[in-house]
């Protein structure tokens, strides 16, 4: 992993455990759209529904063996929700976080034969204790 003061940091689990550091990461919301067209009008109208929350995040890679990493491959898929931490400028920074409750969706681990070994792991929100900004204790 990289070893950079600022590097950005996720953790895992409500008991957490580092994942690995931030080499990218994108936290889109969603409303889902609601036809609530009238029959026999010319355009369509639509209300918001249920949001979808996603963290989607590139990772170094540390090794198959990382506590963090086996965790989130164990959960892939485990609808028990799980507290992410998202730590964009690192842990000890004092800035703000993402965090809350989410499942893991994917993991996919990616590499080249000249490069740095790097992960995906996207993550989706759960409505009963959602994804939002909190201060750093």
């Amino acid at each position: 992993m990289a070893n950079k003061a600022t590097q950005g940091l996720v953790e895992w689990g409500d008991t957490p455990v580092a994942v690995g550091e931030l080499r990218s990461w994108s936290a889109p919301s969603e409303a889902a759209e609601i036809d609530v067209t009238v029959m026999g009008t010319d355009y369509a109208s639509f209300i918001p529904g249920t949001i979808n929350a996603r963290v989607e995040t590139e990772l170094f890679f540390a090794s198959p063996d990382d506590a963090g990493q086996a965790l989130v491959l164990a959960q892939l898929g485990d609808d028990v929700p799980q507290t992410l931490a998202l730590y964009p400028f690192g842990k000890s920074s004092g800035l703000k976080y993402l965090t809350g409750k989410a499942t893991v969706m994917s993991f996919n681990p990616t590499g080249a034969a000249d490069g740095a070994v790097e992960m995906s792991v996207t993550f989706a929100g759960d409505g009963a204790a959602p994804l939002l900004w909190a201060d750093q204790a």
